[in-house]
């Protein structure tokens, strides 16, 4: 549309200028014609120039759309890889709140047992000690009740029976005694009166 409108412009200028040239001013014509055309081409130059400008400016817009696509691209990528840490990071707690209850609970049983194993030695160490003061050994006791009795038990029998050999007449005498057949008071009085009266 300017270019038209600069071709009409130049054809009027030329008409008027053929007119004007009948007279005998062509000089002064000539000297505007030459400037007319000087102004034409430079707003021929101008004109071009702005197309160029206007073609590199919607080059650079488009290359601004191009990074502007991919940087919403790169945020929503990172915004979702966020959201996933953001949960992988909510179960990890969990997961710790979980195992200090854990660990509180089994620090606790620790202390209970610990708590359990020195009553124990104490329990132990008491008996140990009320053992070695009040009650003799069981080998002493042994010995005792052989030395009383004359009788050496078979204790690898049946549990129902009560064998052994009685030492303390002039022949050995074994004893034999089935406690399923004998009341505790008759097995009792028997062996009392295996003992001997004489001291």
């Amino acid at each position: 549309m300017f270019r038209e409108q600069m071709q009409e412009y130049v054809e009027v200028s030329r008409e008027i200028v053929k007119v004007i040239m009948s007279d005998n001013a062509a000089a002064a014509l000539k000297k505007s014609l030459d400037w007319q055309e000087t102004v034409i081409d430079s707003l021929t130059e101008t004109e071009n120039q702005a197309a160029d400008l206007v073609r590199d400016i919607l080059s650079v817009e488009e290359e601004v759309a191009e990074k502007l696509l991919e940087t919403e691209e790169t945020m929503q990528k990172s915004s979702s890889k966020l959201r996933q840490i953001e949960l992988e990071l909510q179960d990890v707690c969990q997961k710790n709140e979980s195992l200090e209850t854990s660990i509180k609970f089994l620090k606790k049983e620790l202390e209970e047992v610990k708590n359990m194993e020195e009553e124990i030695a104490e329990l132990e160490k008491e008996v140990r000690e009320d053992t070695t003061v009040v009650i003799p050994s069981a080998l002493y006791m042994a010995k005792l009740f052989h030395s009383v009795t004359k009788i050496d038990w078979d204790y690898n029998c049946d549990s129902t029976l009560i064998k052994g050999i009685h030492y303390g007449g002039e022949i050995a005498q074994p004893i034999c005694i089935d406690s399923t057949q004998h009341s505790q008071i008759f097995i009792c009085d028997y062996l009392w009166s295996l003992l001997s009266t004489e001291w």
